[in-house]
């Protein structure tokens, strides 16, 4: 982020009357969110949301047979989309069987039974106790120097019961039902509470511990329930290569990850891959480390716009059969952007800046993004469209254009009935095209001009005019005729004008047949008649177009054809009925929307060309605005330039005195300013010839750095030397693990040349700086899985109390381990060792390995960073203890070791 310009705005401090400090009770309340959006409800509810109800009896939906249940179904709708989201989380599918049992107990421990907690009178979670310290008057100073300390009396003290007489402040107990499973998402669960109140209530404190340590350790993530949908709907395998076009923020890269990341019996490393690919280069660095969590190397992440991520098998490193051959995904996922207003529930901004040509806007780059996602899948494989919107244009017009374009080569699969305990609608195959006639910042400026203020101003401006005017009159009357007095007064010429401090969309609205009040359908409405929905929702400021010949000229760069519903004959091949529809009454979530397709042919030669259309499109409108701002930020750069040439030259004649000689650039030393300069203009030419910065692309480690460590370590020849690379950028400091399915499917094939990578594989061997070791470089614990089972030297594999033992911080005596594992560890060398658990010195999907550091005294120190031994420590509970190797026994080093 650049630098705020009025750091005033922020820094302001409010004056008081006295010189008194400012107080909580000086300070101006936060404004409440209003839940509410006249013309957001209209839009639904002229679409026909509330047309469907849930049969009784069953999980299907039937229509609406009266006035009295579509009124019913819309308060359902509207009091979910106003309550809090409850919060969810599921146990990662990577982790070890034995781990996962045992988390299974700890949710059924925390919250699988009811329990009571402490809600205020509008039922919100009361905060946790705080400590406050009140300051002394420096004119009252305590002759015994203590501080007073008093306690906020939120959680009710001992008793967990608010005493206090004020009716805002009582509070109750309320009970809460159990955590409940959701059948559909293997281990995942949805809580009865929301966040916050897990986070500010004092009888949840304890889970809300429980979460951050194993959300922290890569055991579970916490995600919302219609977020796991899509990939369960793919389903992929643990071979399978999968795209994720917009990953971030992450979850649901991070369940495609944990079923990508499983190994295969035989194997030593996932056989599969997930590029993670985000256009934001900063969000992309953001996902990095959410995915970190996993410790997996099987993961590529990339930033790039989704609709222009290039296909891979055009290169040397492919064979025919590949290049004739369309896609190179077998699962992709397309999870937009969007105008999400179904996630009103955790996001209340949405009701408040809602507009129907947020949906336009982001219609065709939806398109864009579908279809290049199609023509990347296999043939054979599937692609997942998904947002979380409720809106038609951003859900069946997309998809009825994406099979429009791809001529039968896509088709829809339904889902629904794999997803067993899944309530959820079907997709729509008629809507109607709605939307504003002016863009938002003329709707913002026309509400800003109308509000009371500005009317007000108005109004006052309005009438200073009219007796400025008068005033002019009469001094013109006295200096021609005299003294004129006027018979009919000085306000009677405007009596008859109409008031021109209205807009003259207010005099349209008052000259409307149909009148809205302002309490937004509070009662029940008086017609659920579709011509009144359609009046309503033109008052509100939308313009219902019956086809695209309606729309005006000026409004169809975003209200495009593709917008209006499918033809009958469209709607028996398409199916949209099999699309799926999440709506926040349905199960208590967030609203969604998920499709599925399968490709069964190879893409024509007219939905390619219709794919880069669009995208050139998009491309050209994003440039535009580019090319407009990057003007202004040159021409602001240009005169500061100006300004500092100014400036220098004026310093320089000051200085010398005498006429500046130019010298020759090679003789003269360079300054660390030409340095810098000299390192962003490479960075610049990177980026003019690539549309990056190449810097950071991943190549091979130099021929002088692994020789050292494979003798220092004793890798074995199953070592995979080639697997390890180093980013391009200045002398290595970290060395990559990368797959081989990674490097030899997207490394090799060229991929760097043309996509900005932001990360990749696992991070395996760190540089020392200090000449203290034998070699320069240690072994990282995130990889340290895939590296020790290579090792025959400086590893030791240890028993079930030795390996509790390691896992301290700070120093740790060599003597607190059992001999002769101590004196082992004595005879090392100064630099880094490895100790696994014993049964799991083989076993890489276990993760049972540790890295540690010789010290030069008789103490060892363990690399492994807080969370990940809060995860160690929880895995330990779960895995049988092995007593068969205890104090006074061998825990020594492998047998290879033993040979050496």
């Amino acid at each position: 982020m650049g630098k705020r310009k009025n750091k005033k705005l922020w820094n302001r401090k409010r004056k008081l009357n006295d010189d008194r400090k400012e107080t909580n009770e000086d300070r101006k309340p936060y404004k409440q969110v209003v839940s509410s959006n006249p013309k957001m409800e209209s839009y639904y509810a002229y679409q026909g949301l509330h047309s469907m109800q849930r049969a009784s009896d069953s999980d299907t939906f039937v229509p609406c047979t009266n006035e009295a249940e579509m009124e019913a179904e819309r308060l359902k709708f509207l009091n979910a989309l106003r309550a809090p989201l409850p919060a969810s989380f599921r146990i990662g599918q990577n982790i070890d069987p034995d781990l996962r049992d045992r988390l299974r107990k700890d949710v059924e421990e925390f919250v699988g039974t009811e329990i009571e907690i402490e809600v205020d009178k509008d039922g919100n979670a009361v905060s946790k106790p705080k400590v406050k310290k009140v300051e002394e008057d420096a004119n009252e100073e305590s002759g015994d120097g203590e501080v007073e300390v008093k306690m906020d009396n939120a959680a009710g003290g001992e008793d967990n019961v608010n005493t206090s007489n004020d009716p805002a402040k009582m509070t109750t107990m309320k009970k809460l039902a159990p955590a409940k499973r959701i059948p559909y998402v293997p281990d995942g669960y949805q809580l009865s509470v929301d966040r916050r109140t897990i986070r500010k209530n004092p009888a949840l404190q304890k889970f809300h511990e429980w979460l951050k340590v194993q959300s922290d350790a890569g055991f579970i993530t916490r995600q919302e329930t219609v977020s796991m949908i899509p990939p369960v709907v793919l389903s992929p395998e643990s071979h399978h290569a999968v795209l994720d076009t917009c990953a971030a923020p992450g979850s649901k890269t991070s369940q495609l990850l944990e079923i990508i990341s499983a190994i295969a019996p035989g194997e030593l490393e996932p056989t599969g891959y997930v590029v993670a690919n985000d256009c934001d280069a900063k969000r992309a660095y953001m996902l990095v480390h959410q995915l970190r969590r996993l410790n997996s190397p099987a993961v590529f992440v990339t930033a790039k716009d989704a609709q222009f991520w290039p296909m891979l098998l055009r290169g040397n490193n492919t064979t025919d059969e590949e290049r004739a051959q369309e896609g190179m995904f077998d699962r992709v996922l397309c999870d937009v952007p969007c105008s999400g207003d179904g996630t009103a529930r955790k996001n209340p901004g949405v009701w408040k800046h809602w507009t129907a040509s947020s949906g336009h806007s982001l219609h065709p780059l939806q398109i864009s993004i579908a279809l290049n996602g199609a023509r990347l899948t296999k043939v054979g494989g599937y692609m997942c469209y998904s947002t979380c919107s409720m809106n038609p244009i951003e859900n069946e017009a997309v998809v009825s254009e994406i099979l429009r374009s791809t001529d039968g080569s896509l088709e829809l699969v339904d889902k629904k009935l794999d997803l067993h305990g899944m309530v959820a609608r079907k997709g729509w195959t008629s809507w109607k095209v709605m939307g504003e006639l002016h863009s938002r910042r003329q709707m913002k400026n026309k509400a800003k001009k109308n509000n009371p203020k500005m009317r007000k101003q108005r109004q006052q401006w309005a009438e200073k005019q009219t007796e400025e005017s008068e005033d002019n009159k009469m001094d013109v009357d006295k200096k021609l005729d005299g003294e004129v007095t006027n018979e009919d007064g000085p306000s009677s010429d405007n009596k008859n004008k109409p008031d021109e401090t209205k807009t003259s969309e207010e005099k349209n609205d008052e000259n409307s047949s149909y009148k809205v009040e302002a309490d937004d359908w509070e009662q029940v409405p008086p017609s659920w008649d579709e011509k009144f929905l359609k009046e309503r929702a033109i008052s509100r400021g939308l313009t219902e177009f019956k086809s695209y010949d309606e729309v005006p000229v000026g409004n169809r760069h975003h209200i495009r054809e593709t917008c209006f519903p499918p033809t009958q004959e469209e709607i028996e091949i398409f199916n949209l009925q099999r699309c799926i529809r999440c709506l926040p009454q349905d199960l208590n979530t967030g609203g969604f929307f998920v499709a599925l397709f399968k490709k069964t042919s190879p893409l024509s030669a007219r939905a390619r060309k219709k794919a880069e259309k669009i995208a050139a499109e998009i491309e050209n409108k994003t440039n535009l605005l580019t090319s407009k701002k990057d003007k202004k930020e040159d021409a602001a750069v240009s005169e500061e330039n100006t300004e500092g040439e100014d400036l220098t030259s004026k310093k320089v004649k000051l200085n010398s005195g005498e006429a500046v000689v130019p010298t020759d650039t090679d003789s003269a030393p360079i300054s660390k300013s030409e340095v810098i300069d000299s390192a962003e203009s490479e960075v610049k030419q990177n980026k003019k010839k690539f549309g990056f910065d190449k810097s950071e692309s991943f190549v091979a480690v130099a021929d002088d750095v692994l020789p050292p460590l494979i003798d220092f370590y004793g890798f074995t020849d199953s070592f995979a030397k080639g697997q390890f690379m180093a980013r391009a950028s200045g002398k290595s400091k970290l060395l990559y693990f990368i797959t081989e399915s990674v490097k030899k499917n997207l490394i090799d094939r060229g991929v760097q040349d043309r996509i900005q990578v932001i990360n990749s594989g696992l991070r395996a061997f760190e540089r020392r700086n200090k000449d203290d070791c034998e070699v320069s470089y240690r072994p990282c614990q995130e990889s340290v899985h895939f590296v020790g089972p290579h090792m025959t030297k400086r590893k030791f594999i240890v028993s079930h109390k030795d390996f509790l033992t390691a896992l301290n911080r700070g120093a740790i005596k060599c003597d607190k381990f059992s001999e002769p594992l101590s004196t082992q560890i004595r005879e090392l060398t100064f630099g880094a060792f490895v100790i696994a658990l014993k049964g799991y010195e083989n076993n890489i999907a276990k993760k049972m390995y540790l890295v540690m550091w010789r010290c030069k005294g008789d103490n060892v120190n363990c690399l492994v960073a807080r969370p990940e031994m809060a995860g160690f420590e929880s895995k330990m509970k779960a895995i049988p203890r092995d007593d068969s190797m205890e104090v006074g026994e061998v825990a020594g080093q492998s047998d290879e070791a033993a040979t050496t």
